[in-house]
């Protein structure tokens, strides 16, 4: 019998054995068990609908497989894919990983300047190309194509990379790869063998703090995702999430055998008609859903004679921020039980908290108890760990940490500690009670007068303000406290700043979850909308900027 300690540690032991396999081997698995099961499923603005079952998407893969051995692709090296979330991109992602490479997926939105530095940082041989029907992400690409050195007249640059395009575009007379190319003598290219220790993506954090990292994971890291659930049932999961984002790849649902509900990217990315979202998950029958919490408040705007019609799903998913007891409110009207989540794409999944009790009150940050295999502990500035209930920086130990990051030894170095504890970057603390209480980011901490506040922990008590669409709370100068507290917000409508101050005021003192802050922010400021990056989360920097001269502040501060 273990005996219980008082420091910030836990630990949930793995409770059964892990799959020593591959993605590859998943995907053969599913298409010998399950041939017939849809395997992804895309839903379009107009209604439409097209899918791939495990057989088809495992024969398709096959074939490109084949075709990328023949071109010289060689087991361990990576090749992009660029393009939106389509039918076309999964079949290309699987059949990356059958020929033994490694797949890297490039974040769109972002600057052509940096894309280039990635895929000169991951040695890309090749990229995919897919510009999504009638073209309509080609002109967000152009910029990239026309720079990424495409081999189409002469090869005689050694830093070209070679483009070919997964459907046919009208603007570059590039090879596309259809079922003649494919077919050309491929059935004597001989695939890798392939080993679970051998490396199989490439995913990009968030770039919430930079320009987004370069994580590299293997086939065994990416065949033991944990799961969020043990109940038995037939899986149809709504997720929306990005192919590029760790969340979002098509390996987690082949590594599980789990249909998966998507929509056409370009709805995603224009945040998409909450009714229409609402209307596929029924059609479709899911079971399941991945939403951001703003998609769950959406919902939850919407009138109760759409969402009050009988359909229940059994699990709402969500992660990525700071959750409130507002999203709860799912619980009985959208679904059973509502799941947080809490993960870095270095080391996956995390933690997770299931509530199926709609009295239950949600802390705001509590993401509950690590999930199998994983060690947590929160640690002061010389990594010794600190007592249950006080504020630290979190560690996770996994069996799951990536590879590494791209061609970075230093940085990958620089986030471990030498007992192979992983520096999350996260603040919080453990609960008396055994779970973990995240209360923001190391590096957006807000330092006035010498008391750290926690601007998350600020955010979470606006976020349940019905009113507000999105709130961020970021530091601006202040010439005598060093930085001082702005709370800016977007509202759903008519929402004045003195009304999320009185807003705040009645409820921030009662939230039992203060964020270092023991009076009322000085500043609130009305946004019409807040500029993103590329991975769809909030620009704090640029939010920052504008808050600062929209105040007419200067960066000035006395001694």
């Amino acid at each position: 019998m273990a005996i219980p300690s008082d420091l910030s540690y836990l630990h949930t032991p793995a409770n059964k054995p892990y799959n020593y396999t591959t993605v590859a081997q998943a995907a053969r698995k599913n298409a010998q068990l399950r041939p017939n099961q849809e395997i992804l499923v895309l839903r379009e603005l107009d209604g439409s609908r097209s899918s791939l079952t495990n057989a088809s998407l495992y024969q398709q893969a096959g074939h490109l497989a084949r075709y990328l051995v023949k071109q010289g692709i060689k087991k361990g090296e990576t090749v992009a894919l660029l393009g939106p979330n389509t039918l076309e991109m999964a079949i290309a992602t699987l059949g990356i990983i059958k020929a033994g490479a490694v797949v890297f997926t490039i974040v769109l939105n972002m600057k052509k300047e940096d894309v280039m530095a990635q895929l000169q940082i991951v040695n890309a041989k090749l990229i995919l190309v897919d510009c999504g029907k009638n073209d309509s992400f080609l002109h967000s690409f152009k910029s990239i194509l026309d720079n990424c050195g495409a081999l189409t007249a002469d090869p005689s640059t050694e830093h070209d990379i070679k483009v070919l395009f997964l459907r046919e575009t009208d603007l570059y007379n590039l090879p596309v790869l259809n079922q003649n190319m494919l077919s050309q003598n491929i059935a004597e290219a001989e695939l890798p063998h392939i080993y679970p220790e051998d490396n199989v993506i490439i995913l990009s954090t968030s770039g919430s703090t930079g320009i987004p990292k370069m994580v590299c994971h293997s086939n065994f890291d990416r065949a033991n995702i944990a799961k969020c659930s043990s109940e038995n049932y037939q899986r149809i999961i709504f997720n929306d999430r990005l192919f590029f984002w760790a969340l979002g790849s098509i390996v987690n649902n082949i590594m599980r055998s789990k249909t998966r509900v998507f929509l056409e990217t370009s709805v995603t990315l224009n945040s998409p008609n909450i009714d229409f979202t609402w209307r596929i998950l029924k059609e479709e029958r899911c079971s399941d859903a991945l939403l951001p919490a703003p998609e769950i408040r959406k919902l939850l705007e919407l009138s109760k004679s759409v969402t009050m019609d009988g359909i229940r799903l059994k699990h709402i998913f969500t992660g990525g921020q700071i959750i409130g007891k507002y999203c709860t409110g799912a619980l009985g009207q959208l679904c059973q039980k509502f799941v947080v989540l809490y993960g870095a794409t270095e080391c996956q999944g995390i933690c997770l908290k299931t509530i199926s009790d709609c009295h239950e009150l949600l802390q705001a940050g509590d993401v509950g108890e690590p999930v199998a295999g994983v060690e947590i502990r929160v640690v002061d500035n010389q990594d010794n760990p600190i007592k249950r209930g006080l504020t630290g920086k979190i560690q996770v130990r996994s069996p799951l940490a990536m590879t590494g990051y791209v061609s970075n030894p230093e940085k990958t170095k620089e986030v471990f500690t030498e007992e192979q504890w992983y520096r999350t970057g996260d603040i919080g603390k453990v609960s008396l009670d055994g779970n973990l209480i995240i209360q923001g980011r190391e590096a957006e901490i807000i330092d006035r007068d010498a008391k750290r506040i926690y601007p998350s922990m600020l955010e979470a008590v606006l976020k349940d303000m019905e009113a507000i669409k999105e709130v961020c709370v970021v530091p601006v100068p202040d010439k005598k406290l060093y930085e001082e507290v702005c709370v800016c917000f977007v509202p759903f409508g008519k929402l004045t700043p003195e009304d999320v101050k009185q807003f705040f005021k009645e409820n921030y003192f009662k939230a039992k979850t203060f964020g270092g802050l023991n009076e009322i922010p000085p500043y609130f400021l009305k946004f019409e909308t807040f500029p993103k990056l590329g991975s769809g989360k909030l620009d704090k920097k640029a939010i920052r900027q504008q808050a600062t001269s929209t105040l007419e502040l200067t960066m000035e501060y006395d001694n």
